[in-house]
């Protein structure tokens, strides 16, 4: 109804389109879009590189938990948004039906640009119509379809181009709210805050395109006492926050410290101009006519200096009519003039300005830049070039309209397919080609398939060398999670001081000949050691298109091998166990277990592994996941749930080094990691002698991550100084499993020790593990717990406090501080804790005091 409005009133009897026409043409105009992108993507075969292979990882990932949802399940909610805690998962969440239901793949995943190309524009139809007229509106739904930038960026699965189209719908609906009085206001505001939400939910660099404009609204309506449309826009951050809020709550604490890497890293690492130089600030406006091309930059230019001659040699102008002049050869829609007033005109002048200057500027101010981050303002600079070519009235109009469009689809054709014409979009839109590729196939896919033929019943975690836009971390575990996340990619062997380990702690590697990407020094040791170290054999090669050898290695004795039996519906046994017979303490120690039972009872198995003295109540501990959590069933048929396997495991384990010498024997028990049930696992008759005189064991495998990261927890007793040599480590162990099952184990397992045991170290490895898969609730009730065994220790109670604060309960948070406070009043630490949990409770007085001390002290 309000379009049908706007339609007959926006133009002349004489410019007037019918609804009919108008939709038809919309979707003609889109259909276009879509056919062409189609053919594209029918003709490319490229490889995703890095960031949209991440995000297409996203979205295999919320497909995943969208095939068996809990809507009325808060847990779910919770799990749901954690699922990606570093980049919002508005794309994530709106692609996912397309992998649902046609199948993932790259080509499914671009499916949805086109549902965001729909969106755009039919918005910028809307906000054409709002300001211009049906015509302009038109003609700028077709430019649209044909800027370079747009339909470059429109063919990768990138965040940008859903972006612009949600910015864009955004700004259209707060137009709408902000210049219409009718009765849909409250549903304009109430759309508009959705847009708000779900831009916020895309990417938060869409703040940067709608804050000056909210601003205004703000404070115009403040001062001029609309109350009513005050309240409308009030409610719509309301409905905005109760968007994102849930996201954001629950990450809030990801996103702020992995905002400097996304930032000020990226763009250190680029060369990025710095702000305090006129470089940052004309960067977006060097680029410009490459986005749009250089035809639709020189031809609106003409014909707003025709606009001015015109204005100037118009003997009936004069200053105080320059706002009549721009209504009618301008804008051209009657709605902007009431009763002769055209002060709305100037309104909206400033309107359209404030959305590009303010998202030119704030763009301009983040310090990390590429030509793709300014994109949302094209469209609606797209509309103001339509208007522009429709104000030249004078001898060929027509003609200039239709050579623009003409000459744009020449271009376009000439830019995506490899046709020719390099002399004219060189000169027009340089940069902006985007062929597909159609050369000889990559073999990343192929990797995929090797490995899962090798280890069928295993994932397999892929140390990944090289980083090009064809073989990286990401797009190989893009591909191994079509098949059931089977096989995973992970950049690995980037620290020197940790490149031994990352090569003793995976069985596979993927190497490459040639062009390496963007890697450091550290690359070229592990490639050295994955090759010729002689733990490692060379699986397969592949010839690449880049004249280079891609090599798959795999451990010539792996971690963990799965052997199928002929019986079935067996229990857990401990088959075997070869370990050395006299070691010495302190060091890890070489061995292999050898279990068997049912796929279901090994699949579900945790393990718990007493190496228990026979003279006294000393011991060592050996609990993990049967192969480590690395079963994967992806390969069985139903009927096969119930065969046996044997599961071989060939780890270390480490020896204590103050256990006393002696004879120490196996106790085993099942833990089911789903139900928790347990039982004994008989165990064979063996027994390891402990001997300070022993000769040390050499070994070149590295500790389970459930053992190491058992060993580091105890850490969190000291402090800050503990907290050190864990985040060090915690994002190296952390790629060894990409599931990150071994929290999951880590958790169960200290859980069923305490319900016997009374240990400190088992409490700070509980709290550890659940922080670190976020779950805020439990972590708390086990930090009380380390409270209440060990109130002397400062650290416990700052601990407790950091879990509240983090959970946005800064009153509980500051009484949880009082006994920290009390022990170490000179821990600057606890001070900022007091003061964010001053600020969590708006005692912002308070916060600035707390502020003020430590800046004094400091």
């Amino acid at each position: 109804m309000l379009l049908k409005k706007m339609l007959k009133n926006s133009t002349s009897s004489s410019d007037t389109l019918s609804n009919k026409f108008i939709i038809l043409s919309l979707f003609f105009i889109w259909g276009f879009g879509l056919i062409v992108d189609r053919i594209w993507f029918s003709l490319d075969h490229r490889i995703p590189s890095w960031d949209p292979s991440e995000y297409l990882n996203g979205v295999m990932v919320y497909k995943e938990a969208l095939k068996t949802p809990h809507f009325f399940d808060a847990s779910w909610w919770r799990e749901f948004w954690l699922l990606s805690n570093k980049i919002p998962p508005l794309m994530y969440i709106f692609t996912a039906p397309f992998f649902l239901t046609l199948g993932a793949s790259v080509d499914h995943g671009n499916l949805v640009l086109s549902l965001f190309s729909l969106i755009l524009l039919i918005s910028i139809s809307y906000l054409g119509i709002l300001f211009f007229n049906a015509k302009i509106a038109l003609f700028a739904w077709s430019l649209i379809q044909l800027i370079p930038a747009l339909y470059y960026y429109r063919l990768e699965f990138l965040l940008d181009y859903p972006l612009t189209s949600i910015v864009t719908f955004s700004f259209t609906c707060f137009s709408y709210w902000y210049f219409t009085k009718t009765k849909f206001s409250w549903w304009l505001a109430i759309l508009s805050g959705i847009s708000f939400g779900l831009g916020i939910m895309l990417k938060q660099t869409f703040a940067f395109f709608l804050f000056l404009p909210i601003c205004f609204a703000f404070i115009s309506l403040f001062i001029y006492k609309k109350w009513d449309k005050l309240t409308q826009l009030i409610t719509s951050f309301i409905i905005a926050t109760l968007i994102f809020f849930p996201w954001y709550r629950t990450n809030w604490l990801l996103i702020f410290t992995s905002g400097k890497r996304a930032t000020i890293d990226s763009a250190i690492l680029e060369g990025d101009p710095p702000l305090n130089t006129l470089q940052a600030w004309t960067f977006y406006g060097k680029v410009l006519p490459y986005l749009l091309s250089w035809h639709l930059f020189i031809i609106p230019l003409i014909c707003l200096i025709y606009l001015a001659i015109k204005y100037l040699t118009n003997k009936s102008a004069k200053p105080n009519k320059i706002s009549a002049f721009i209504q009618h050869n301008f804008y051209q829609n009657q709605l902007n003039v009431k009763n002769g007033n055209y002060s709305l005109t100037s309104l909206i002048s400033i309107w359209l300005a404030m959305f590009l200057v303010g998202g030119y500027l704030l763009s301009s101010l983040n310090i990390n830049k590429d030509a793709r981050y300014i994109l949302p303002l094209l469209p609606v600079l797209v509309l103001i070039i339509s208007a522009l070519i429709y104000s030249y009235q004078a001898v060929g109009s027509k003609f200039l309209k239709l050579f623009t469009l003409l000459l744009a689809l020449i271009l376009m054709l000439f830019n995506l397919f490899p046709l020719g014409g390099d002399f004219l979009t060189n000169k027009l839109s340089p940069k902006m080609q985007n062929f597909p590729y159609m050369s000889t196939k990559w073999a990343t896919p192929e990797v995929i398939s090797t490995a899962i033929n090798i280890t069928p019943y295993l994932k397999s975690n892929i140390g990944v060398l090289p980083s090009t836009p064809e073989i990286n971390q990401h797009n190989i575990s893009f591909f191994g999670s079509i098949p059931s996340f089977k096989v995973f990619g992970r950049q690995v062997g980037v620290q020197e001081k940790f490149v031994l380990r990352d090569v003793n702690s995976l069985d596979w590697f993927l190497t490459k000949t040639g062009y390496q990407g963007s890697i450091p020094d550290a690359q070229k040791t592990t490639v050295e050691l994955v090759e010729n170290n002689g733990d490692f054999g060379l699986v397969k090669q592949w010839s690449l298109p880049d004249e280079s050898e891609l090599k798959l290695y795999h451990r010539l004795l792996p971690y963990n091998e799965v052997i199928p039996l002929n019986t079935s519906n067996s229990n857990i046994k401990l088959e075997e166990v070869i370990v050395p017979e006299n070691v010495k303490q302190g060091q890890s120690i070489p061995f292999t277990y050898k279990w068997s039972g049912s796929w279901d009872n090994l699949e579900n198995a945790i393990v718990i592994l007493n190496w228990q003295s026979l003279e006294n109540e000393k011991k060592w501990t050996h609990d993990h996941r049967i192969a480590m959590g690395n079963l994967h069933s992806g390969n069985l048929t139903v009927g096969k749930f119930n065969q046996d396997f044997q599961v071989v495991e060939n780890t270390v384990m480490f020896v204590d080094e103050n256990l006393p010498d002696g004879d120490y024997i196996l106790q085993a028990t099942y833990l089911n990691i789903d139900t928790g049930e347990s039982y004994p696992i008989f165990s064979p008759n063996l027994k390891i002698t402990l001997n300070k005189n022993a000769d040390l064991i050499s070994s070149n495998r590295e500790l389970d991550l459930v053992s190491q990261i058992g060993k580091l927890a105890p850490n969190l007793s000291q402090g800050i100084k503990g907290l050190d040599p864990i985040f060090s480590n915690i994002g190296r162990i952390n790629q060894y499993d990409p599931t990150q099952d071994y929290l999951k184990v880590t958790e169960k397992v200290m859980q069923y020790r305490l319900q016997t045991e009374d240990n400190l170290d088992y409490l700070y490895t509980l709290l550890l593990s659940q922080v670190l898969q976020q779950k805020v609730n439990e972590a708390i009730a086990t930090a009380h717990k380390l409270v209440e065994k060990n109130p002397e220790n400062a650290f416990n109670h700052g601990y407790l406090t950091f879990l509240y604060l983090y959970d946005w309960r800064g009153k509980e948070g500051e009484k949880a501080l009082q006994p920290a406070l009390t022990l170490k009043p000179e821990m600057i630490e606890f001070q900022y804790l007091k003061g964010i949990s001053a600020l969590m409770q708006g005692n912002f007085f308070k916060a600035w005091d707390i502020y003020q001390q430590i800046s004094k002290n400091n």
